[in-house]
């Protein structure tokens, strides 16, 4: 299952970074929404890395939910790859070019955090 895990979380983060930061080129709304920016986003990424951590791959005894786990896993690394692309996008015409390379670091960094739990949490 971990080579599955493995494989499956790069290329959603490979070819979600490709689709929505390089090739849609996704930016938020340019109105300054400080609800979207200070709610909103924070909510549904404190949620999603909430259900991230909140069990694991040994804590799944039927293979229905285990089925469930997968899809759900791909929905929430799908939809952080969305919100990090859309973010840095937005907020790349206001910074300079090293704080445009620090804040890719930072979103990257989250995701492939949540990428080797995920690995870690398979192999168990």
């Amino acid at each position: 299952m971990r080579t599955f895990v493995v494989i499956r979380n790069c290329l959603i983060f490979v070819l979600g970074v490709f689709l929505f930061e390089f090739y849609l080129d996704y930016r938020l709304p340019e109105e300054n929404n400080l609800l979207l920016f200070f709610v909103a986003i924070p909510v549904v990424w404190a949620t999603i890395s909430q259900l991230w951590t909140s069990y694991g791959y040994s804590d799944i005894d039927n293979k229905a939910i285990l089925i469930c786990t997968h899809i759900l896993s791909m929905m929430m690394l799908l939809g952080t790859v969305f919100l990090v692309s859309a973010i840095l996008n937005t907020v790349s015409d206001f910074l300079d070019p090293v704080g445009v390379i620090m804040f890719h670091f930072v979103g990257w960094t989250v995701i492939a955090a949540m990428i080797l739990y995920d690995i870690v949490d398979s192999g168990r």
